[in-house]
């Protein structure tokens, strides 16, 4: 058995991964996927002070409180600018950090800082004062290249707006989630913007890096659920082996709840809403 976390990216919720976690939990595994302050049924909670470090210290405290440890930690879209901190702040938590379609951030950046001006001037102009604080509305589905009308539709049904902060606040970083044994990034093909597979094709040229490709749109967790899931059993594997190698190498055991050691991660490239 292993234990999944999964982070949700913009405007979205823990519901978006529902799939994929009917997949690994009829499996037998531990699933994980909570809803970030402020979005999804956790809507009502947003206020101008929920900033970029709420989302890291949410997740964070979803492994202090469930005592997570090996867990398999994968993040959607802008769900990467959170994943990255929580797995920079306790990398011996970590048993593999899977990013799909997924933004890197850069120490004292933030995700705005990363866009082009004229793309920040696009998002800037897009926001919303409200008495909860600025926000930014979310995307028209649509542009998610969705391949069920329905899913695009659930979609716009249920994203809300987000707080502004966590796109201005600078991410805290110091290069220790480097250290996790098993890295993926997972892009998809049908998504128009060529923003994550660019990130791949760089990450592509990092050793420590395997790349796998998605046919979906954006939202490979509602499009594509059983790839998905199948990436992140594979993850979940190999991060057993590296686990059962170290204890191997230093004569302890290997933590509980992982699953059987099994062939690497999909492809290795020479190895990155």
């Amino acid at each position: 058995m292993a234990d999944f976390l999964l982070v949700h990216g913009a405007w979205h919720g823990g519901w978006c991964w529902r799939r994929v976690v009917e997949i690994l939990a009829g499996e037998g595994h531990r699933v994980f996927a909570p809803s970030l302050t402020g979005l999804g049924d956790r809507a009502h909670l947003l206020s101008p002070d929920v900033g970029l470090a709420t989302h890291v210290n949410d997740v964070l405290a979803v492994i202090e409180t469930e005592e997570l440890s090996q867990v398999i930690l994968c993040a959607h879209s802008y769900g990467g600018a959170v994943a990255t901190q929580v797995a920079d702040r306790v990398p011996a938590k970590i048993g593999a950090l899977v990013f799909l379609d997924a933004l890197l951030p850069q120490d004292g950046r933030s995700l705005l800082d990363l866009d082009t001006p004229e793309r920040r001037e696009a998002i800037v102009s897009r926001v919303v004062e409200t008495p909860r604080g600025p926000v930014l509305p979310p995307a028209p589905a649509a542009l998610y290249a969705l391949a069920a009308p329905e899913d695009v539709a659930w979609v716009d049904r249920r994203c809300v707006p987000q707080a502004l902060r966590t796109y201005t606040d600078p991410a805290v970083l110091t290069g220790a989630w480097l250290q996790i044994e098993v890295l993926a990034y997972a892009c998809t093909l049908r998504f128009p913007a060529p923003d994550f597979r660019d990130i791949a094709a760089q990450l592509a040229k990092d050793p420590r890096f395997t790349i796998r490709e998605l046919q979906s749109g954006h939202d490979a967790m509602i499009d594509v659920p059983q790839d998905v899931a199948g990436l992140l059993l594979a993850c979940a594997e190999a991060a057993h082996a590296a686990a059962a190698g170290a204890a191997a190498c230093d004569g302890s055991s290997p933590s509980p709840g992982g699953t059987a050691p099994a062939a690497a991660v999909g492809s290795s490239a020479g190895s990155s809403s």
